[in-house]
């Protein structure tokens, strides 16, 4: 191999191994953020038209949650609905979820647009594990993924990360007072 040959491969490394670490961000305009009721609520980006379908699931451990699952409506009725997949934990998320416990609101999502463009927001508590961990403030992150408008594999990819400069008990509470500017 000859020299430029090398450079190349350990450029082409490097530049592969930066994408892996989303960028810093900065707060959003209030006025970005997208109100959801619960249902159906439709959203254009770009050429597609989408449903984020905001819904509640209750259990009987005091520690029910909002679900958001978002689907790319088919250019023709008889074609399927796309569903938009989202990172996860462990491979691929089918919806954005809040989290809550009867102590506090772990995780919490939001929508925006920015010049036509859809992001998603999700704010996390840090350290809420061990005894009592969710009876107090806690730091919050905010993980910003950015909707890729693509027809054949439609999704949310990681955009960007915050970090709150304040503690919160509810991760909820964060969004307003630090990522949207009012």
């Amino acid at each position: 191999m000859t020299w430029f040959k090398h450079m190349s491969a350990l450029v082409l490394a490097v530049s592969m191994m930066a994408g892996g670490h989303a960028a810093p961000v900065r707060p959003v305009s209030a006025q970005a953020e997208l109100r959801l009721k619960y249902g159906s609520n439709e959203v254009k980006a770009g050429d597609m038209v989408l449903h984020i379908v905001r819904g509640f699931v209750g259990n009987l451990s005091a520690s029910g949650f909002d679900t958001f699952t978002v689907y790319v409506l088919p250019e023709k009725a008889e074609e399927p609905w796309l569903l938009v997949t989202a990172p996860a934990p462990k491979g691929i998320g089918f919806n954005l979820r809040n989290y809550e416990t009867a102590d506090a609101n772990i995780q919490s999502i939001s929508f925006y647009k920015d010049g036509g463009q859809l992001y998603a927001v999700e704010a996390v508590r840090n350290n809420v594990s061990g005894p009592g961990a969710n009876l107090k403030k806690a730091g919050v992150d905010f993980h910003v993924y950015k909707f890729n408008q693509d027809w054949d594999v439609p999704m949310f990819n990681e955009e960007a990360v915050m970090h709150a400069k304040s503690q919160y008990q509810d991760a909820s509470e964060a969004l307003k007072k630090e990522f949207y500017l009012r």
